[in-house]
C-alpha cells in the first residue's frame, strides 16, 4: 500500500466534515431578498431583512446576513471593470466578507478585526529573529489581509492572500501564494504557542489557525493545526465559486452565504480554544512560579520549519506545485 493512500486514509479518519446551518429563522427572509427581480428590489428586500425580527431570535445572524448582502449589493451595483487588477478583486468580492466575519465573532472580549492591503505578519518577523535568520526588513512577510484579535495579545488567526485579478490563470503565482501562505499559516499557529507555552499538546491541537486564499475565480479556506506526533496538518475546510453577474444569484448567493457563515463559525471555534488553552496556561504558570521543576514546555514542542519564499528564488516550477486538495472536498 503507498504512502499516499495510507495518508489519505489519516486524513478522512481524522476530519469530520462539519455542517454549519444558518437558524430556520433566516431562510424565508433570505430567499426574500435572493429571489429580487432586480437590484432595486434587492435592495429594498435587504433593508427589510431584520425589520421584522424579535430582539434576541437570531439577531446576530439577521446582522450577519444583512452585512453579506449590503456587501453582494455593492458588488453587483458596481460599474469596476472586475477583471482589471487585484485590488478590484479584493475591494468588491473578498475584503468585505472578511470584514464581516471579523466582526461578528461571538466572544467579543477578544476584539477580533480585520486588517487588509499589505498588512505585515510580524510572528513571522519574531520567529526568523529568534532563529538568527531576520537579515533586514526585506525579510518581512507582508500579507495581503489579517484578523488579528486585539484583545487577545494581539494574536492573528487569518491569513488572506490574493493571487492577481479575478480570473487570473497564472499558475507560477497562484502556487508561489499559496505556499507561501502556508508557511505564513504555520507562523500564526508558532506564535499562539510561544504566547501560551504552559499549555498543554492536549489542548493545543484542538487550535486551528485560517489561510483564506483567493485565486482564479474561487475563494479558498484552508486550516492548520498540530498534530502530538510534530506534523501539522492542512485541511481545506471549505470554499466558495465567485459568479459576479446579478443573473447568478440564485446558485451563487447561498454557496457564498454558507461559506461565510462557515467561516465565522470555525474562527469563533478557533477563537474558544485559544481561550481555553490561555486559561490553562495561566493555570500552570501559577503552579510552577515557584517550582524548579519545570514540565516540557509548548515552544519547545511545536517547531515548524518556517520559510520565506521570494519570487527571485522560489518561483521556478511553482507552477508543477500544488495546492494538493483536501478529500471529500471534490
Amino acid at each position: 500500500m503507498s504512502v499516499w493512500a495510507d495518508w489519505l486514509r489519516f486524513l478522512k479518519k481524522s476530519h469530520v466534515v462539519k455542517e454549519y446551518p444558518l437558524p430556520a429563522s433566516c431562510i424565508k427572509h433570505m430567499d426574500a431578498v435572493i429571489d429580487s427581480e432586480d437590484l432595486t428590489k434587492f435592495k429594498k428586500e435587504i433593508k427589510r431583512l431584520s425589520s421584522g425580527v424579535e430582539d434576541g431570535e437570531d439577531e446576530e445572524a439577521f446582522d450577519f446576513l444583512e452585512d453579506i448582502f449590503r456587501a453582494t449589493y455593492k458588488a453587483y451595483s458596481s460599474h469596476q471593470d472586475i477583471g482589471s487588477s487585484e485590488a478590484v478583486f479584493n475591494q468588491l468580492f473578498v475584503y468585505p466578507y472578511l470584514e464581516v466575519v471579523a466582526k461578528s465573532v461571538k466572544d467579543y472580549k477578544c476584539k477580533a478585526d480585520f486588517i487588509h492591503g499589505g498588512a505585515y505578519l510580524d510572528s513571522k518577523t519574531k520567529r526568523l529573529k529568534s532563529l538568527g535568520c531576520y537579515i533586514n526588513d526585506k525579510c518581512q512577510y507582508k500579507s495581503d489581509g489579517l484578523i488579528k484579535l486585539y484583545g487577545t495579545k494581539k494574536l492573528k488567526i487569518l491569513l488572506f492572500e490574493t493571487s492577481g485579478s479575478l480570473n487570473n490563470t497564472d499558475n507560477v503565482k497562484i502556487n508561489f501564494d499559496h505556499h507561501k501562505g502556508t508557511f505564513g499559516s504555520l507562523a500564526l499557529l508558532k506564535c499562539i504557542a510561544d504566547e501560551f507555552f504552559f499549555a498543554s499538546v492536549e489542548k493545543f491541537k484542538k487550535v486551528k489557525v485560517f489561510f483564506v486564499h483567493a485565486a482564479e475565480s474561487q475563494i479558498q479556506l484552508w486550516s492548520i493545526r498540530f498534530e502530538p506526533e510534530g506534523v501539522f496538518d492542512f485541511w481545506r475546510e471549505t470554499f466558495f465559486d465567485i459568479k459576479p453577474d446579478f443573473e447568478d444569484k440564485l446558485a451563487a448567493l447561498p454557496m457564498l452565504i454558507s461559506f461565510c457563515w462557515t467561516m465565522k463559525s470555525l474562527v469563533e471555534e478557533a477563537v474558544d480554544n485559544i481561550v481555553a488553552l490561555r486559561e490553562e496556561h495561566n493555570i500552570k504558570k501559577t503552579k510552577y512560579r515557584y517550582s524548579s521543576d519545570t514540565p516540557v514546555l509548548l515552544y519547545d514542542i511545536v517547531n515548524p520549519i518556517i520559510l520565506k519564499p521570494t519570487k527571485e528564488t522560489d518561483s521556478t516550477g511553482m507552477a508543477e506545485l500544488g495546492p494538493f486538495y483536501s478529500p471529500l472536498h471534490d
